[in-house]
């Protein structure tokens, strides 16, 4: 965890310039709270803050808790909300396993790309605390097989076997099922159709797009990136022009009443 703490640090203020920021996902989550006149939600592991801009942008009705475990990424989703004349935004260093909110206080959760560093039991038990009886967890990530079949999986030497943390869906159904009050409602998946050049892309893995690029020694990085330039060049005819798709995943998770809440309601009726 201290050397993803430090790999976040250092690429802190360039993040927003070397990741890609869905909007279908969004439009998506704008739609299932359309309803709302003020939605309080809190966005985990926000980074430097770009899906956070977008949730704002899009949802008038929002205000917004942004958490992250560092603090160079809070510093920039402070900036960068701010920038945009957004005031309706709290930005706070906090663990993605102790939220500091009170009790039923939230009506949502949000996590994007962001879940693979968490403790996953730990997050949704905290989840559980702070939503509001008829909340909603959004968790937007990729799966294993997503990510062996995107640009990197594909063609990055060993990509797919030095990134371990991602869970399959059977594997985050299984972690949603255990945490007593949350149920699994709706899967959806995304796919993107993307281009880039063979040196852009370089470029991003030199500046760890994806913090999977860090758990690479320094000089194994190196020679995978050189093995990576001749796969590519293999099987891609122009180098400029370097088409693939990517595949993301939301997770629409939904508070639900435990047996204990049941016969509370019960007895109160």
């Amino acid at each position: 965890m201290n050397d993803m703490d430090e790999h976040f640090s250092k690429v802190a203020e360039k993040y927003n310039d070397i990741r890609r920021t869905d909007h279908e996902p969004i439009a998506h989550i704008r739609n299932l709270f359309s309803k709302y006149e003020r939605c309080e939600a809190l966005d985990v592991g926000c980074g430097p803050g770009r899906y956070a801009l977008l949730l704002l942008r899009m949802m008038p009705q929002l205000h917004l808790t942004c958490l992250d475990r560092n603090s160079n990424m809070i510093a920039e989703t402070s900036r960068l909300l701010r920038g945009a004349n957004i005031d309706r935004f709290k930005a706070v260093t906090a663990d993605a396993a102790e939220f500091p909110l009170d009790s039923n206080s939230v009506d949502a959760v949000f996590t994007f790309n962001a879940i693979h560093h968490f403790i996953v039991p730990a997050f949704l038990r905290e989840t559980r605390r702070v939503l509001k009886g008829d909340g909603t967890l959004c968790i937007y990530t990729r799966l294993p097989s997503q990510n062996s079949t995107g640009i990197w999986g594909k063609y990055f030497p060993d990509f797919n076997t030095v990134e371990r943390r991602l869970y399959s869906l059977d594997g985050i159904e299984a972690v949603i099922r255990s945490i007593p009050g949350l149920a699994l409602d709706t899967i959806k998946l995304f796919q993107f159709d993307r281009v880039s050049s063979l040196e852009e892309l370089i470029e991003k893995a030199r500046a760890g797009h994806y913090s999977t690029f860090s758990l690479y020694k320094k000089e194994q990085l190196e020679e995978c990136i050189s093995e990576f330039r001749e796969n590519i060049m293999r099987d891609f005819s122009d180098p400029g022009q370097i088409r693939w798709t990517d595949g993301n995943v939301l997770l629409i998770v939904k508070m639900v009443a435990t047996p204990l809440r049941r016969l509370i309601s019960s007895k109160a009726t």
